[in-house]
């Protein structure tokens, strides 16, 4: 047997390792660091001083410029211009100067590189302060930083213009301090360094940096004079490593490691033969105890006689009591509730009888704290390797938030099916194919279902596809089902039925009244929009009437003041009379014309007057027969012999007829009709005066008639179709009635009544021989 080696030896071995290992790590760190950090420190603050000493410089070249500037202008030896190419000159080769000026004493700008001799801009404020220094110390000065127009900082440099000892202006240098680095500071540095330029405060006004590289801690700042003014140059030195240092420390940190490791790995060994023992006789009961401490369930293990043996930890945090307390109870146990100890005894009974449910027992229990909570017990012979039965093992879970459940899900499903039940829409589930009926609620049954509601079969709905159909996961149709005085409303989709299995949900709602309402709305949308229009065709009538209407009387003066002024005794060829009396009976026609139409639109008490309706048939025949000459068509008057006086606006009478006969020729002539023919039949009868214009024409088809009198409906390519309204509201502004119908020889006779005057009615309906 080898000899046992002391683990302290091998632990202290250990431990001085590791500690040797972190003291050369942390001596080896420090003094690497320390070197690398003062080289470093030495090296960043050579290169600020030589930028600082460069920028200096650069700023005096300037200077230098700027003197000679000014000394030139104050002994008159350059002129504007020759001073705009010098300051262009000095702009290219420096990006940095933004501007280069020639200033008064006021402040105003006279020259720079862009105008000469110009009106400027007055300086002011940040702009003009290096100008006022300069003024007041009677050399070149430089101004605070400021920020310009494009929001970056500047600042600027001025030399006086001294002539005789008196200050008239200066020379004023703009520079950009962003652009000042950017072209000032060498890539070399700017590469390792982050250049920036500070104000007191310590706000970056202007700065160089790259920004793929982080900066490090490593920095340090001069003060930048000039310009001055508590401006201070700063660097700061971007992150870099530590060359072959860091391999080195890898080397020893990893010896080191090894020896540590092999230190470890030799104690392991020793422990573990140490406790392999142990550890053979605690796998047994660990592992026991592990299975029970990890199970959800509650375990009991009861003796043949119902003593309580032992329990595992969920049973002891089920039931809030300890495992000291619970184990070598009797029945009845402490979680027992008191009126439940016959149920108790029973189920206890049968367990030890070997009497086992399938769904096991269903048995109430009490925490140490009094609140009830049931189980599902489920128990088993415990039987030792030898065969022999040392007792019952029992199983058992909580079922109390689980019978909670179940109930309220029973519940929930009860008030569901009421929402559904309650519902106005019918919903129905069908299986995949859309045959077998799966659910449907009362209304469903109500309107689809009516001849057989208990059906457990659901006919396919109409013009909807098959329920495999591709494609058809979401349907929505609306349909009739008694040619259209019942209209339903239908969505369908697909779901997942209770079985898992594919499944057709429908909702179908009677949506007769919706179409009826829809109907009414469009057809009431359809009467405010003709509306619109006739209200807006009565506007443009009465504008045009309006704007007509003093034409017209000019017309109408200047031929009568003619009539009047020729002579009578004045030859004059032949004819020509007759013109100027037909120009102005014409003109007055149209003035009364558009005065009736303008008081047929201002819809105010019609305005009759006593009319023979023979002379207004007489002068409508006289008006229409020159188109009735040019389309060869036959007129023929056929009056009643009885006479007649009414109360009318003549004017308005003879349009309406003379559209009726216009309409009349057109329309044969469209139909290219042979022989055609108008007839214009009037009289009076039964206290109505009737004219009817009729034609042998093609007529009218029932379509044309139905819309007839519809506003803006016309079967004419180029007609407004308001030509027949328009005719037909005259009639009715005259108490009258306008219609149509199919004349005897084929084509349409379109006829309207006016009423007769008050004594004339009389004298028509009165009986023969009766006195006044």
């Amino acid at each position: 047997m080898p000899k046992s080696r002391s683990p302290r030896f091998l632990l202290l071995t250990t431990v001085g390792s590791l500690l040797a290992l972190i003291t050369a790590l942390s001596g080896i760190v420090y003094l690497v660091y320390r070197d690398w950090m003062e080289g470093q420190q030495d090296s960043l603050i050579q290169e600020v001083l030589w930028l600082d000493q460069s920028l200096r410089l650069h700023l005096e070249t300037h200077r230098e410029w700027a003197e000679n500037a000014a000394n030139d202008v104050s002994g008159l030896r350059i002129n504007g211009y020759q001073f705009q190419q010098s300051a262009r000159l000095l702009l290219r080769e420096n990006p940095e100067l933004l501007e280069a000026e020639r200033v008064d004493a006021r402040g105003r700008v006279l020259w720079d590189t862009r105008r000469v001799n110009l009106p400027g801009d007055v300086l002011s404020g940040a702009a003009h302060d290096a100008l006022w220094r300069a003024s007041k110390l009677m050399r070149a000065a430089y101004g605070e930083a400021y920020r310009g127009r494009d929001g970056k900082y500047r600042f600027d440099m001025a030399v006086p213009i001294i002539v005789e000892g008196e200050y008239v202006g200066g020379i004023r240098l703009v520079y950009q301090m962003e652009g000042l680095l950017y072209n000032q500071v060498p890539w070399w540095i700017a590469s390792k360094y982050l250049i920036s330029i500070q104000d007191l405060g310590g706000k970056v006004l202007a700065s160089r940096f790259d920004e793929a590289e982080q900066p490090g801690t490593l920095q340090y700042q001069i003060s930048f004079d000039p310009p001055g003014h508590g401006l201070t140059l700063r660097a700061a030195e971007y992150r870099s490593a530590m060359g072959l240092t860091l391999p080195v420390l890898v080397v020893a940190v990893v010896t080191l490691v090894l020896a540590l490791l092999y230190s470890v790995w030799r104690i392991r060994r020793h422990i573990r033969e140490r406790s392999a023992a142990e550890r053979a006789l605690e796998l047994e009961m660990s592992l026991r105890q592990a299975m029970e401490d990890s199970m959800k369930s509650g375990l009991m293990a009861l003796s043949a006689s119902g003593e309580i043996v032992r329990v595992n930890r969920a049973f002891c945090a089920m039931s809030g009591f300890g495992e000291n307390e619970l184990v070598g109870q009797s029945p009845p146990h402490s979680f027992w509730p008191t009126n439940e100890y016959p149920l108790l005894h029973d189920t206890i009974a049968a367990v030890l009888r070997g009497f086992q449910p399938e769904h096991g027992f269903e048995v109430p229990f009490v925490t140490k704290n009094g609140e009830a909570f049931e189980v599902r017990l489920f128990a088993t012979p415990l039987v030792e390797r030898d065969g022999s039965q040392r007792g019952w093992i029992c199983s058992m879970y909580d079922i109390t938030e689980l019978k909670k459940k179940r109930l309220a899900l029973n519940a929930s499903h009860q008030r569901f099916l009421t929402v559904l039940n309650g519902l106005d829409a019918g919903v129905c589930v069908t299986d995949k194919g859309g045959s077998q009926l799966l659910y449907a609620n009362p209304t469903f049954s109500h309107l689809w279902m009516k001849d057989e509601p208990d059906a457990d079969c659901c006919l396919l709905l109409p013009r909807l596809p098959e329920g495999g159909e591709e494609g058809a996961e979401n349907q929505h149709l609306e349909f009739t089902s008694d040619g259209g005085n019942t209209w339903f409303q239908i969505h369908r989709r697909r779901i997942e039925w209770v079985d898992g299995q594919e499944a057709w949900l429908s909702i179908l709602t009677d949506v007769t009244e919706l179409r009826q309402r829809e109907a009414r709305e469009r057809a009431q949308e359809e009467r405010f929009q003709n509306t619109s229009r006739l209200i807006a065709m009565g506007e443009m009538a009465s504008s045009l009437a309006h704007e007509l209407n003093q034409p017209l009387s000019a017309i109408n003066t200047y031929s009568s003041g003619l009539q009047r002024r020729l002579p009578p005794d004045l030859e004059l060829p032949k004819g020509v009379r007759e013109a100027i009396q037909a120009i102005s009976e014409q003109a007055r026609r149209a003035g009364q014309i558009v005065n009736s139409i303008r008081a047929f639109v201002k819809k105010h008490a019609p305005q009759l007057e006593l009319a023979d309706p023979a002379k207004v048939v007489g002068r409508a025949i006289g008006l229409a027969e020159p188109m009735v000459v040019k389309h060869g068509v036959s007129l023929l008057l056929q009056p009643s012999e009885s006479v007649c006086r009414l109360e009318m606006d003549p004017v308005l009478i003879e349009q309406v007829l003379l559209n009726l006969i216009k309409n009349a020729v057109e329309a044969m002539r469209d139909a290219e009709t042979r022989r055609p023919q108008v007839t214009v039949r009037y009289g009076a009868d039964a206290g109505y005066w009737r004219v009817e214009v009729a034609d042998n024409g093609p007529g009218l088809s029932d379509s044309i008639r139905s819309n007839l009198f519809t506003p803006f409906y016309s079967s004419k390519p180029d007609g407004l179709g308001i030509g027949l309204n328009i005719c037909r509201s005259i009639v009715e502004f005259h108490r009258g009635q306008f219609g149509v119908e199919r004349s005897a020889d084929g084509g349409c006779a379109f006829w309207f009544t006016l009423p007769l005057a008050a004594l004339e009615r009389e004298q028509k309906t009165a009986p023969a021989g009766a006195v006044r």
